[in-house]
């Protein structure tokens, strides 16, 4: 399982307006995305106008596929990158260790090794 974070500094004052673009465009139309198994956006508690967008795939093959598809090139890309300024970086990672939370087992942790 790989984890793709991009860490971004969008222009100041505009989070609201990127977020929204966000929501429309990358949480509306990117629900059925082959590999995806989650993503999340953050805004930095000590910079409002840095944000950080975490994505969780099956495989790096899937992650590449989703980042040279025409969808990712022709609508998100040219949606979400006037609102950054040029510090903008993704690095990607192999899970190693996950720990999470489910309400009849409470908090657990495993090395990864296959399904969640």
């Amino acid at each position: 399982m790989i984890m793709r974070i991009t860490r971004g500094r969008i222009h100041p004052g505009t989070w609201s307006a990127f977020e929204q673009a966000y929501r429309v465009t990358v949480v509306a139309k990117g629900a059925e995305i082959d590999g995806l198994r989650g993503r999340w956006l953050a805004q930095d508690d000590h910079d409002p106008d840095v944000g950080y967008a975490v994505s969780l795939w099956d495989s790096r093959k899937e992650m590449w596929a989703y980042q040279q598809s025409d969808y990712y090139m022709q609508e998100m890309l040219p949606a979400l990158q006037p609102f950054f300024v040029e510090e903008f970086t993704t690095t990607c990672c192999e899970m190693k260790v996950i720990q999470a939370w489910e309400d009849d087992l409470g908090p657990y942790a495993m090395l990864y090794g296959g399904e969640l």
